[in-house]
């Protein structure tokens, strides 16, 4: 089934006891079954004061249509910063970029070059 960010924010926000997922807290990726990872840039902008003090990771695999959700705090990315990988720094539109392995062994796994293997487990919602 094919799902884009509208569709996969509506169907986490029914599964939730509260919806809060939007699309300014929220990005999206489809796995990228050639490579087996989930794709995210998320802007470096996140990152500021004033922010949500949460990015909502929402990772959908097409040919089992499972949608999980990552609850990230911004804290932890800012935290982190120098162990990932960050294109265009100190741009307006810098992101960190982030690749999420599918692979068992290395499951939510940042495997950018640059990074330096962060896990992202814990951050898994039921």
């Amino acid at each position: 089934m094919k799902l884009d960010k509208p569709s996969a924010i509506a169907r986490r926000n029914l599964a939730l006891a509260k919806p809060v997922l939007n699309s300014d807290n929220s990005l999206f990726a489809i796995l990228d079954s050639k490579r087996n990872l989930w794709w995210f840039d998320v802007p470096v902008g996140l990152l500021r004061k004033g922010q949500p003090d949460w990015v909502n990771l929402l990772l959908h695999t097409p040919e089992s249509d499972e949608l999980q959700h990552l609850k990230v705090p911004i804290n932890f990315l800012r935290a982190h910063q120098e162990q990932m990988e960050v294109r265009k720094p100190g741009k307006r539109r810098s992101t960190i970029s982030l690749a999420l392995s599918a692979d068992r062994d290395s499951l939510l796994r940042d495997t950018r070059p640059g990074g330096e293997q962060l896990d992202f487990r814990t951050f898994v919602q039921p």
